[in-house]
């Protein structure tokens, strides 16, 4: 028989599941991957239907990726079995990416191309800096705190995403 610990926040409740930890780590990870295609798409946009194809692509894209690597190493390491946590966490990360991509079009279906574009890009950070916010209080600390950890997740984010402009020129 399994023993099950379970882990509790500094609030006394019960740690996020697994499928709620790999939520947030998509909508964190697409989050960034997007603001940096964002830069690319800036400068090389056409239309809004290319546009919303590319920031779907590349969420669903890079959500697949990350699915398939969480599979594969999620069955070798328990003998070739997937766990009903592990599909879970799957779902949720797909649910995750198809929610910020979701977020992101919105404003292709009611602005202009450029204007569309800022409105994305703010929301991308908004996310970003939310997600962070709502994970901190959800693990129990205090709301100062958790805006912090915002604001960090945010800088970090933007500083990931200089980088990769940098090294790729887009």
């Amino acid at each position: 028989m399994q023993r099950r610990e379970t882990v509790v926040t500094t609030l006394g409740r019960p740690a996020p599941s697994e499928a709620v930890r790999e939520a947030v780590t998509m909508a964190l990870y697409v989050g960034v991957v997007l603001a940096a295609e964002f830069v690319a798409v800036e400068e090389h946009a056409v239309d809004e239907p290319s546009t919303v194809a590319v920031i779907w692509g590349t969420a669903l894209g890079v959500a697949l990726a990350h699915v398939f690597a969480f599979n594969l190493a999620a069955r070798l390491f328990a003998g070739g079995r997937i766990t009903p946590g592990t599909r879970r966490a799957v779902w949720a990360q797909l649910a995750a990416a198809a929610a910020v991509a979701f977020v992101v079009t919105v404003p292709f279906f009611f602005l202009a191309l450029g204007p569309a574009l800022d409105v994305s890009g703010f929301l991308l950070a908004a996310l970003i800096g939310i997600t962070a916010y709502v994970a901190s209080r959800e693990a129990g600390v205090g709301r100062i705190r958790s805006l912090v950890d915002g604001v960090i997740a945010l800088a970090v984010a933007t500083a990931v995403v200089s980088v990769k402009v940098g090294l790729t020129g887009h």
